[in-house]
């Protein structure tokens, strides 16, 4: 094999396609079920909401797969566009919305239907998508997710009422760079606060940052953009 001339980059970068068609039918199938719900019994829906949170989160997984490998060859370019931020924003919560219903959750929409801004759609989307499946895990029911300008950047909030991010958490995403040896919460924050930081305007760069508090008290995840 180690004559082949056979790159492990190269081999993940073309099966990753199969995965995602593969995840797509499972999500669509998962999203059947949750439209038969109230036939379910309680066991069954607990071992559906697992099953679609699962799958929600490989999801994740499988892009920040893409993300990373271009991230690594320095092959990562934002396609920077005007768009309206209520429509990524009420997409994105459309993409989560059985997942929400799932394990009852109810979010509050925060945004001016006029409001745009210019930046790479893909790549916040994603980063609204993640965020939001991990807060519809962890929250006791309730979401607020916004979007404003602050100080003359944008600046988009997604807010939880769980019990908020861990120390050990809060404390790794102050680290600048990946260690030696870094785990996969260090490479999520590290993938996620790059996508930010590739969003540049003259001196200005994105940024990324988790803290407690927020709207309800839990988790407070914030993306701003120059």
């Amino acid at each position: 094999m180690s004559n082949d001339n056979i790159s492990f980059p190269q081999v993940l970068a073309a099966s990753v396609q199969d995965m995602k068609s593969s995840l797509s039918m499972l999500l669509s199938s998962l999203d059947v079920i949750t439209d038969l719900q109230e036939n379910l019994d309680d066991t069954q829906k607990q071992t559906h909401a697992t099953l679609h949170y699962e799958a929600a989160r490989l999801n994740t997984e499988i892009f920040q797969l893409q993300l990373f490998h271009k991230l690594s060859k320095n092959d990562l370019v934002p396609q920077i566009d005007e768009h309206y931020l209520i429509d990524i924003l009420q997409e994105q919560l459309a993409n989560c919305d059985s997942l929400l219903q799932i394990r009852g959750v109810e979010v509050e929409l925060e945004c001016d239907e006029d409001f745009n801004w210019y930046f790479d759609s893909e790549l916040i989307a994603s980063l609204i998508y993640k965020t939001l499946v991990n807060c519809a895990r962890y929250s006791q029911g309730r979401i607020k997710l916004s979007a404003i300008e602050d100080d003359g950047q944008l600046l988009i909030s997604i807010s939880d009422d769980g019990n908020g991010y861990p120390q050990f958490m809060l404390e790794q995403a102050r680290l600048e760079k990946l260690p030696e040896q870094f785990n996969s919460t260090q490479l999520d924050f590290f993938c996620s606060r790059r996508v930010a930081e590739l969003h540049t305007k003259q001196s200005d760069c994105g940024s990324l940052s988790i803290a407690n508090g927020g709207a309800y008290g839990g988790g407070l995840f914030q993306v701003r953009l120059p």
